[in-house]
C-alpha cells in the first residue's frame, strides 16, 4: 500500500496547490490507518466471494483508493469498503456471466474447457455462493454485507439506503430462498 499511497500522493503533489496538499496528507494518514485495520479481512473476504486471492486483494486495492478519493463523503470507512467491493465482486460476477453466456452461445453448448457437452448434477458443482449468486439483487446485497461481510443490520441499511426492518425481511426472505434452493439439490 506504501507504494499505491506514494503514487497518489506525487500526482496529487503535482495538481494542486499547498492548502490542499495538507489536507489530502492527512485524509491519507486516515486511510492508512483505516488499510492497517481493514485490509487484511477485507482482502480475505474479497478473495472468498470471487474464488481468487489475487483478484481478492486486486478488489480490496481498488476499495482503498476509491476510499481514498471519496474521504471526505464517508462518514463509516468500514462499512463503505464493504459495499465497494460488494460492488465489485457483483460487477465481476455479471461479467463472467456474459462471458460464459457468450461462449455458450459462441461454441453451441460446448464447454471450451472439456471440448464436449456434458450434462452435470447440479448437486455436485452447486455451492453456497451460486446460491447466494441466483438471488435477486434486492436480497443478494444485503446477504453479502450481513453474513460474509459480518456488518449489522444497521451498517447494511445505511449502506444500501434502506430502513432496518427493509433488511430484515430482505434476510429473512433470502434465507427462505436460500434453503429451498439449497435443499432442491440435496
Amino acid at each position: 500500500m506504501t507504494t499505491i499511497m506514494g503514487d497518489l500522493t506525487a500526482v496529487r503533489e503535482r495538481r494542486r496547490p499547498a492548502a490542499r496538499a495538507a489536507a489530502f496528507d492527512v485524509a491519507e494518514s486516515e486511510v492508512r490507518e483505516v488499510y492497517l485495520a481493514h485490509f487484511g479481512a477485507l482482502a480475505g473476504w474479497a478473495a472468498h466471494l470471487v474464488g481468487d486471492p489475487d483478484l481478492g486483494h486486486d478488489m480490496a486495492t481498488e476499495a482503498f483508493v476509491r476510499l481514498l478519493r471519496s474521504w471526505e463523503s464517508v462518514e463509516l470507512a468500514r462499512p463503505w469498503l464493504y459495499t465497494t467491493v460488494g460492488n465489485l465482486v457483483k460487477d465481476h460476477w455479471r461479467k463472467r456471466g456474459r462471458e460464459s453466456a457468450a461462449y455458450r452461445r459462441f461454441q453451441g453448448g460446448v464447454d471450451p474447457e472439456v471440448g464436449q457437452t456434458s450434462r452435470v448434477d447440479p448437486a455436485t458443482v452447486l455451492t453456497v455462493r451460486d446460491a447466494v449468486e441466483s438471488l435477486p439483487e434486492r436480497l443478494r446485497m444485503a446477504v453479502l454485507l450481513h453474513y460474509f461481510g459480518d456488518l449489522t443490520v444497521a451498517e447494511v441499511a445505511r449502506q444500501l439506503g434502506k430502513a432496518d426492518g427493509t433488511i430484515k425481511s430482505d434476510l429473512h426472505e433470502a434465507r427462505r430462498r436460500l434453503a429451498v434452493i439449497l435443499e432442491g439439490v440435496r
